[in-house]
């Protein structure tokens, strides 16, 4: 057998040395890219079931839709007119208890008052002229950020009260500044100008 010659062994050592050179970055070009295939179909799949997922969401719409159309088909024996003639008949008949409870709290008048009388209005609390005060500058949601006890304390000393209130939808912050028990100007700045 020793006549026998392999093949194989004389062909690869007939060619030339590029050739083996070019066949190892070959097979590693191969093994790249068969890595960024697979890469790839991961992606693919993965991102797929990701859209799987947001249709079984989405799904939950069809739902809402056909309860939402068997709520109105429901709901169609309701009469807006008739609703609307309620909201309007509460909101009188609010105005009218807050009258009455109104007129409930207001101390009475003595019966030796006649109408040509001045009574003199009891004074208002420090709170309340402070709130009237803003809000005939215009302020709404009037806030006042300190309590009640030391109010009543800066109607006998000097200080300030801090308060909050909101004009056109913005809030702004401030100061009114008591003296001898009156108020002695108001200073309202935005709030937006407090930050940098």
């Amino acid at each position: 057998m020793a006549g026998v010659v392999d093949a194989s062994a004389v062909t690869l050592d007939a060619l030339p040395i590029w050739v083996a050179e070019a066949a190892f970055w070959l097979a590693a070009g191969g093994c790249l890219a068969l890595t960024a295939t697979a890469i790839g179909v991961w992606t693919l799949v993965s991102r797929m079931r990701e859209l799987c997922e947001e249709e079984k969401r989405l799904s939950i719409l069809g739902e809402i839709q056909d309860s939402l159309t068997r709520l109105v088909s429901t709901r169609e024996d309701l009469d807006l007119r008739r609703v609307e003639h309620l909201l309007i008949d509460m909101r009188d008949g609010l105005k009218r208890l807050e009258e009455r409870m109104l007129a409930v709290q207001s101390p009475a008048l003595p019966a030796s008052v006649t109408g040509d009388t001045l009574i003199p209005a009891p004074p208002l609390h420090l709170s309340e002229r402070i709130t009237n005060r803003l809000l005939a500058q215009g302020f709404g949601e009037v806030q006042i950020l300190l309590s009640e006890d030391r109010l009543k304390e800066l109607l006998q000393l000097d200080g300030e009260v801090a308060v909050e209130a909101r004009r056109g939808g913005v809030l702004h912050k401030g100061r009114v500044p008591i003296r001898g028990g009156r108020i002695e100007s108001v200073e309202m700045n935005p709030a937006y100008t407090v930050f940098p």
